[in-house]
């Protein structure tokens, strides 16, 4: 092969490459454009569950003390849609455990009513009857009664498991910020049935 032929396979590559080069180097005389997105800030939870003050009713027998023991509800600003209570409470100190709504709904609907006695779970959720609008304000939401299976004085508690949850208009998650643990001393002392909370 003569040299002028190598200096034409030579002078082809060069040019070539050159050519390549052009075609992927696109230089940018424009500033990058930076995405700003608009960020709405949801309403935050506020919204408070705790016991009210349990209160007792005439033993309906030699056996067992009766006990009715609110749920009471706190919204703030919260719309309030639905609740749905997770409690656990001593299966060896309590028992006939029943749930029925309170008045916090005007019209409620009974979503979930499930108490497991031997665990000594209680699920329950309930939330707007039909064509009923979102809750605000303070109430009770639901009653809990229960006997005692003892008549001695004795400390009790039930407590807000961590699946417990509000669902509130123009919020995602649960709009519950916080729930307090009751604790009771129930049982009979000085023949007077007794019924305090400490939160």
């Amino acid at each position: 092969m003569s040299k002028r032929t190598l200096f034409l396979i030579f002078a082809l590559f060069l040019i070539t490459f050159v050519l390549l080069l052009l075609a992927f180097y696109q230089p940018s005389n424009t500033k990058p454009v930076q995405k700003t997105t608009a960020t709405v800030e949801q309403p935050a939870g506020q919204t408070v569950l705790s016991f009210g003050n349990p209160s007792v009713s005439t033993p309906s027998s030699v056996f067992a003390l009766n006990y009715s023991l609110p749920v009471t509800i706190s919204t703030g600003e919260n719309k309030v849609t639905a609740v749905q209570l997770e409690l656990q409470y001593d299966p060896n100190i309590l028992t006939d455990i029943e749930v029925v709504p309170g008045p916090f709904f005007a019209n409620p609907q009974i979503l979930l009513n499930q108490i497991d006695i031997k665990a000594g779970r209680i699920s329950y959720a309930l939330g707007l009857g039909q064509d009923e609008k979102a809750t605000t304000g303070s109430g009770t939401v639901a009653n809990i009664t229960f006997s005692v299976k003892s008549k001695l004085p004795e400390k009790t508690a039930i407590i807000f498991l961590p699946k417990t949850l509000v669902t509130a208009e123009g919020i995602s998650g649960s709009a519950l910020k916080r729930t307090n643990v009751g604790q009771f001393l129930v049982g009979i002392s000085n023949s007077t049935p007794s019924a305090a909370v400490n939160r």
